[in-house]
């Protein structure tokens, strides 16, 4: 069955969460086994099973998908006649607390271009990291995996600091010339360790979690509930912030999508010519973005302003944007789709460093819109 978060916030969550699922099967090679999550129908998004499939793997590296995977009755199943003796299954390709920690320490070690920083502590002590590359004039944020169970966040934001600690991608040293990129690749730690879907240690969901006013009688961030907003925001306070990108997976949607902020008080012509100007730049550079399904637009003055993006972008009057990608495959459009692995770590990884090529793209529109001069040589 699937496992409950042993917390939530009732304030605004209204319930205990249960979709993520990672376990392994051993002493099974050439023995044909059913596997059946049984309570799939209490999910928190059921929807997100229509047309799903589990990934599995031998070596905890190359995640496959698992075509025999059906949902029916509340039942999610699937059939396989293990290769070997031990088998991984899980939601989407893990990334682990261990990979997280290498992945900090190489990119910021010796003769590597990332600086590494602790802006804060978790609840149960756990270091916030946050990599900054470049110095450039333009303050460029990254921030991944609020809601925990969402992997793929964290394998994007790993994607997009290669490309940055890339000595020989000229790209990427333009970008580090242009801005200062920050980039906090696990927002949520603990929750991560626990295996948690959308809450952290004390069952907040960080992205309720970015502004006060919007839950009656609930005050955010909270060093008790939230620290790591808190901290987040003290350091965007203390750096500047200019551009804001947070990066999501989506259960239902068979897409990678922005959701913008037209739905926050300060929405404006300039906002609007930055955010299209970064969909453009990602739907040159990567053929996985598209723009076609996505959230409905928030009508004007209808934003929940305690959401991560909706909450930056009022905060600085700047551009922030909410990059979601599915835990199925991307069909739209349907060439970018991959029937055996779906949406993976390699291919989230690829989307990453194509972030970062459209960020550099649309980085004279950004900085017009800040009114701050770019180097001799960036132009439109």
């Amino acid at each position: 069955k699937l496992p409950r978060a042993p917390r939530y916030t009732h304030f605004t969550d209204k319930t205990a969460h249960k979709q993520w699922f990672h376990f392994r099967a051993s002493g099974v090679k050439g023995a044909k086994c059913t596997f059946v999550i049984e309570n799939a129908g209490d999910a928190s998004y059921p929807e997100g099973w229509e047309n799903y499939q589990t990934v599995m793997s031998y070596d905890r590296d190359d995640w496959l998908r698992v075509d025999s995977t059906t949902y029916a009755d509340g039942k999610l199943s699937w059939e396989l006649t293990p290769e070997r003796d031990s088998v991984w299954f899980a939601y989407f390709a893990p990334y682990s607390w261990e990979r997280h920690e290498r992945v900090v320490a190489e990119l910021s070690g010796p003769g590597a271009l990332g600086a590494h920083s602790v802006i804060g502590e978790t609840l149960e002590g756990r270091p916030l990291d946050m990599l900054t590359f470049g110095d450039g004039p333009l303050q460029i944020w990254a921030t991944a995996r609020q809601h925990p169970g969402e992997s793929m966040a964290e394998w994007c934001a790993e994607g997009l600091s290669r490309f940055l600690n890339d000595a020989d991608e000229p790209l990427a040293r333009k970008l580090r010339s242009v801005a200062t990129v920050r980039v906090i690749n696990n927002m949520n730690p603990d929750g991560a360790v626990a295996g948690y879907l959308r809450v952290n240690a004390a069952g907040a969901n960080l992205n309720r979690e970015w502004a006060s006013g919007v839950y009656e009688g609930y005050h955010a961030p909270t060093l008790e509930r939230s620290p790591e907003v808190y901290y987040t925001l003290k350091a965007m306070d203390y750096f500047g912030m200019d551009a804001h990108i947070d990066v999501h997976g989506d259960e239902a949607i068979p897409a990678n999508f922005f959701a913008g902020t037209e739905g926050i008080p300060k929405w404006d012509a300039s906002l609007a010519a930055q955010l299209d100007a970064l969909s453009n730049a990602f739907l040159r550079r990567s053929p996985d973005f598209q723009v076609g399904l996505g959230y409905p637009v928030d009508a004007p003055g209808e934003a929940n302003m305690a959401v991560g993006s909706n909450a930056v972008a009022e905060r600085y009057a700047a551009l922030s944007v909410t990059l979601e990608m599915p835990f199925k495959d991307t069909t739209t459009p349907a060439s970018a789709s991959d029937p055996v692995r779906g949406w993976s770590p390699r291919r989230a990884e690829a989307f990453g460093a194509a972030l970062g090529a459209a960020l550099l793209d649309s980085a004279p529109i950004v900085a017009d819109g800040r009114g701050k001069a770019l180097p001799e040589g960036v132009v439109h």
